[in-house]
């Protein structure tokens, strides 16, 4: 029988006692530093499964910082137990190939990440078709263009668009300068505003929705508007016949009207498959490619109520092809 045990925890050295990340008999340990919301999370599962369904077995330990000063102590501690690692976000995995290096385990620990935007801008790999020595993992580079295109569908003749993102992560800054690209070439007037952090979240995108004029917001993956902040888009934009596309589905639970979306527990579940190979022995890290979802597997998905929220009416030819992600007793 194969044995899984997935702790998440906001005890750290209890969790140590009672499962290590070395190894155990027959059964892989494998560290995860993960983001604590769910939206991004949701791949160490996709992750975890498809070790299961290649007959690993396998006894996993989840670490959540509590805050950015701790992602490097969770991260060095999961580098001191475990051979394998999986790393969610640009700052975690930068953390644990840090930690990894630092102890001098580059030759006995493997190193996956996922959700990370640009991993060679950031220092994880020399080029998108290799790893690097021990770290290989996957990249959830949003399909901008199309969520630019995607807005145009929704708003013919769309005059001008907000973008707002968090100024301090790369990923999102990275996503946010593509969005500007794309709306300068298609004649769409751009107006950025950024937050620095959860406090100033509601303030900048009130500021951002009262601008006159403005037609729509887009918001690309983020995770301090992912985890702080999607309740204060909802409110800002509320009433104003806004168009809201956000990165990802997972924010359309609570903000934003539509997009064209990366399943992030697919995602992880091609990670999960590098990791399959680097396990059984087939390939090494270096060897393999940085991974992406290809655009046919991603979906469309929109939220009526959100939509209706704002005072935006999504046009039947997208709601057509979208995903209503409403719950079924809410949706109308």
């Amino acid at each position: 029988m194969k044995k899984k045990l997935f702790l998440l925890s906001a005890l750290p050295l209890l969790m140590g006692s009672l499962v290590g990340c070395g190894s155990d008999g027959d059964s892989v340990k494998i560290g995860i530093l993960s983001l604590g919301f769910e939206a991004v999370d949701i791949a160490a599962d996709g992750f975890l499964d498809e070790l299961t369904k290649a007959g690993i077995s396998y006894n996993a330990i989840k670490r959540i910082p509590k805050d950015k000063s701790d992602i490097g102590v969770q991260a060095l501690d999961l580098a001191s137990q475990c051979n394998y690692l999986l790393g969610l976000g640009t700052d975690n995995s930068k953390s644990l190939k840090a930690a990894v290096e630092g102890k001098g385990k580059a030759e006995t620990t493997t190193l996956f990440f996922t959700a990370v935007t640009d991993p060679v801008a950031e220092g994880l790999v020399p080029s998108m078709k290799n790893g690097s020595g021990f770290v290989c993992g996957t990249t959830d580079m949003n399909p901008v263009a199309e969520q630019i295109e995607l807005i145009q569908e929704c708003i013919p003749g769309v005059d001008k668009v907000g973008i707002f993102y968090t100024a301090s992560e790369n990923n999102s800054a990275i996503q946010a300068n593509m969005a500007i690209e794309k709306l300068n070439a298609e004649h769409i007037t751009p107006v950025v505003q950024t937050c620095m952090g959860a406090t100033d979240i509601s303030s900048n995108i009130t500021a951002l929705a009262n601008t006159e004029g403005l037609d729509a917001i887009y918001i690309p993956t983020d995770n301090n508007i992912a985890a702080n902040g999607t309740r204060a888009v909802a409110q800002a934009v509320e009433n104003k016949n806004i168009l809201v596309v956000c990165g990802e589905s997972g924010m359309l639970k609570s903000c934003g009207a539509v997009t064209l979306s990366i399943d992030y527990e697919n995602l992880g579940r091609l990670t999960g498959k590098m990791a399959v190979q680097v396990i059984k022995g087939e390939k090494k890290a270096k060897d393999i490619p940085v991974g992406s979802l290809p655009i046919e597997e991603l979906e469309y998905v929109m939220s009526l109520n959100n939509a209706k929220s704002a005072g935006f009416t999504i046009p039947e030819s997208v709601q057509e092809k979208c995903k209503n992600l409403d719950p079924e007793e809410e949706a109308e």
